[in-house]
């Protein structure tokens, strides 16, 4: 009602404001300049209005863009608020420009008394010393044309209606595509085309046509223009306010009608399982707790929906029904209503699935078809028939499986001879789980090996291999990974002994034969072609967190 009250109100004004314009024609007197200085005033107040309800209008389209109806309004009014906006900002600003080339900007500093009597001053616009056009004629004109900016200002006015327009158009284009709700703008575009009216040249009172531009603007008092260019903020927001307000009208009483509606399936899963209970609803438009057909009459697959396996909730056919076997369901039937002795019905055609329920997660080891105790054995995880990756939960039996990323690894634990992987998922409110069992070895042992970094060069020297006695002294006792062994780890020795000929055995703590004199003074005083033995005690493999025991074969070397 608000609203109605601005739309009258600005109409009065409009009108007044066309009286005035006329007047211009003759003798102008310092009053009417003010006057329409005043006037002016009052229409800005007026769109100040306007524009607060205006941004209500945008407020319940978007709060209700989930409904069918707003939906292709809600995404395609932003462009209108857009166009709208960035125009009534354009005059706005040439507007301010104007008036700033007055060195006061047109204030002036007024004397009256309060109610004691007491002189005070008050700033007021002087609308009476608005009787000049050079200002507005050197910047819209240019000898016996549009100076650039008076070109653009046209392009604006003659454009909005365009503009406008095609907003609507997309808005009926894509509704006839999809919701079909029959918007009509025919009340906003007669609006719109009657303010928004342009031609290039217009008839004039001596009988001539003169340019648009040039007629509406060239020769007129300053104060007389700022009120053209008002009224052109006005005529927008009454524009804007007629297509949104046709919008939000159209619902305010809508009623259910069979003729407009059609039937709806919801689901709260895409998909049920069989033997699991199918909750899906029929819903006829939107939801209406009031809503109650008098006969339901539907099948599934042909077959009579009973009693018991629906009911009638907050406007929705319920279904409560269980399938044995998978594939797609077909509801159909009517849905009959009596009203004033009449029978009506609304008929259903739609469809939903069933599928059996998932059983088994895959989970494929991505090195070897065991896993290894002591080592990071990475598998793949998938659970088919679960959307919903985030609810997979990995977990182990005779052991741990850790996550990094989006990587899981197996960790059996020391001593077990298998090792089972936990899958669990959530699907249709249902936790399901899978059991998979793997067979669990020791890892097996590592190659011996001196290694040595000469150059920049690494030399590793493994069994049979001849090396120097430099190389031996101070190269690092290791263990290497078996060849074709799919992992990734590090063998760190701890303790070896080592044999040279036919010499007592040393034991060696620490990976370096340095560590023991005994050791080296045996290699340095072995001639060349002597053999030596190296055997490692203890040993540790190493695969990112996890740390274990682990066995190095002997190796043999030769001095050369």
């Amino acid at each position: 009602m608000a609203a109605e009250k601005v739309n009258t109100r600005q109409k009065m004004i409009n009108m007044m404001y066309l009286v005035f314009i006329a007047m211009l024609a003759l003798n102008i007197s310092k009053e009417v300049l003010g006057t329409l200085g005043i006037l002016s005033e009052d229409m800005e107040k007026s769109t100040a209005e306007l524009k607060s309800s205006i941004d209500d209008l945008y407020t319940t389209i978007d709060l209700n863009s989930n409904q069918d109806y707003y939906k292709i309004p809600s995404d395609e009014l932003p462009k209108l608020r857009d166009l709208t906006d960035n125009y009534w900002s354009y005059i706005q600003i040439l507007k301010d420009s104007l008036i700033s080339l007055d060195k006061n900007n047109y204030l002036t500093n007024v004397s009256v008394k309060n109610e004691d009597g007491e002189k005070t001053e008050v700033t007021m616009v002087d609308y009476q010393i608005m009787d000049k056009s050079v200002d507005l004629d050197e910047l819209f004109f240019k000898g016996d044309g549009n100076s650039e900016k008076g070109a653009e200002f046209v392009t604006y006015f003659s454009s909005f209606k365009t503009n406008v327009t095609a907003v609507l158009d997309s808005i009926i284009s894509r509704d006839e595509r999809t919701i079909k709700s029959n918007y009509s703008f025919a009340s906003a575009i007669s609006n719109l085309e009657s303010r928004f009216n342009y031609s290039d040249d217009v008839l004039n009172a001596d009988g001539n046509y003169q340019p648009w531009l040039e007629y509406n603007y060239q020769g007129f008092p300053l104060i007389a223009s700022l009120s053209k260019f008002t009224k052109i903020q006005s005529d927008i927001r009454a524009v804007e306010y007629e297509i949104l307000n046709s919008l939000t009208s159209k619902t305010k009483d809508r009623k259910l009608s069979l003729d407009n509606t059609d039937t709806l399936l919801e689901t709260t899963q895409s998909a049920y399982y069989t033997n699991s209970t199918v909750d899906a609803a029929v819903v006829v438009g939107r939801t209406d707790s009031s809503f109650k057909p008098d006969i339901v009459d539907l099948k599934i697959d042909g077959i009579d929906l009973k009693e018991s396996e629906f009911s009638i909730v907050n406007g929705k056919i319920v279904l409560d029904k269980r399938f044995s076997t998978p594939g797609i369901k077909n509801i159909t039937g009517f849905l009959i209503f009596k009203a004033d002795g009449e029978i009506d019905s609304l008929g259903v055609d739609q469809k939903f699935y069933v599928i059996n329920k998932p059983n088994d997660a895959i989970v494929s080891p991505l090195n070897m078809q065991v896993f290894y105790i002591g080592l990071r054995n990475e598998i793949k995880v998938a659970f088919p028939g679960i959307a919903d990756l985030s609810s997979i939960r990995v977990n182990g039996k005779n052991g741990s499986v850790l996550k990094n990323g989006s990587r899981f690894f197996a960790a059996p634990n020391a001593g077990v001879s298998s090792m089972d992987v936990i899958v669990s998922g959530r699907a249709n409110n249902e936790t399901l789980t899978s059991v998979l069992n793997f067979r669990v070895e020791d890892a097996p042992p590592g190659r011996g090996s001196i290694f040595e970094r000469v150059g920049g060069k690494d030399i590793n020297y493994i069994n049979s291999s001849k090396i120097s006695k430099d190389a031996l002294l101070y190269g690092t006792v290791r263990g290497e990974k078996p060849p074709g062994f799919l992992y990734d780890y590090d063998i760190n020795v701890e303790t070896f002994q080592i044999t040279v000929g036919n010499l007592p055995t040393r034991t060696v703590q620490g990976n370096k034969i340095q560590n023991s004199n005994e050791a080296m003074r045996d290699i340095r005083g072995a001639n060349r072609g002597s053999s030596v033995t190296l055997t490692v005690l203890k040993a540790t493999k190493i695969d990112g967190d996890l740390k274990s025991p682990t066995n190095v074969e002997p190796f043999v070397l030769t001095i050369e």
